[in-house]
């Protein structure tokens, strides 16, 4: 049987962590590259969840989901992800 879950934005950025951490641990990067990758990993994973949360409206029945501003039925997924998430 094969496992085809796919990887959330908050497990690939714990994996990522902990590789930046051993980085430094290994004295291959410095405390200061250290927090400059850490900021990069940390938009990468939002934008990661933006577009698993996306994802996950698109693929799923969103019928009965509608704009609180506007009262109309969401286009899409990342038009939901702006109003509630945004």
């Amino acid at each position: 049987m094969t496992n085809n879950k796919q990887q959330t934005a908050v497990e690939w950025l714990a994996k990522s962590y902990v590789d930046l951490l051993t980085k430094v641990n290994n004295e291959k990067i410095s405390l200061k590259e250290f927090e400059i990758q850490y900021i990069e990993l940390l938009e990468q994973a939002k934008e990661m969840e933006k577009e698993q949360i996306s994802k996950a409206f698109d693929d799923g029945d969103y019928n009965y989901h509608y704009s609180r501003k506007t009262g109309d039925d969401f286009e899409d997924g990342k038009e939901y992800f702006n109003e509630v998430y945004g």
